[in-house]
């Protein structure tokens, strides 16, 4: 009978052991993705600041909007790796200055439209997309990180509790539906 409840008691701590495990790779699998999605949102995030910068200077917009364009654009180029929270703010104004900029123009639809405006709104869209990729894979940390088994053997370590990107980046009207 004590081989059947040792045995029994073995296997059991062999199950504890094996998911603590599983979920700790899993926990660190997703903060590498968290990591990944990260770096790839900064890169779209400093491509459509560079390519906005591009299209201030292009000769394409109006005075007054190239000015404001180049410069919400330079804000952004100079708050690479500040915090999320001021970083979505600064990058929320290049929408907004963006889309003040081109909103009711078609000639982004055009194929006669330069393409440098064409670069920009696929820039934009790629913003969109790394941003929600970003998001989800916060989410996940977020969800595993809050099961029982993970806080009580304190699974995550030392690791930084990752938050969303946060920011305005509704397209034009009129640019693109999806």
């Amino acid at each position: 009978m004590t081989a059947e409840i040792a045995l029994a008691i073995v296997i059991v701590v062999v199950l504890l052991v094996w998911l603590a495990l599983s979920k700790a790779n899993r926990l660190d699998l997703l903060h590498q993705k968290v990591a990944k999605t990260g770096a790839t949102l900064n890169a779209q995030l400093l491509r459509r600041a560079g390519l906005a910068a591009e299209l201030a200077v292009s000769g394409y917009l109006d005075p007054a909007s190239s000015l404001i364009v180049a410069e919400a654009a330079d804000v952004c180029l100079r708050h690479d790796g500040e915090d999320a929270d001021s970083r979505g703010l600064v990058e929320s104004e290049l929408s907004r200055a963006l889309r003040q900029a081109v909103e009711g123009e078609r000639e982004g639809l055009d194929p006669d439209a330069p393409q440098l405006v064409h670069d920009v709104m696929q820039a934009w869209k790629r913003v969109g997309l790394a941003r929600r990729f970003h998001n989800d894979a916060v989410a996940q940390v977020r969800r595993i990180r809050g099961q029982g088994i993970v806080r009580l053997l304190h699974l995550a370590g030392r690791a930084d509790v990752p938050v969303t990107f946060e920011m305005d980046d509704a397209p034009p009207r009129g640019w693109w539906t999806s």
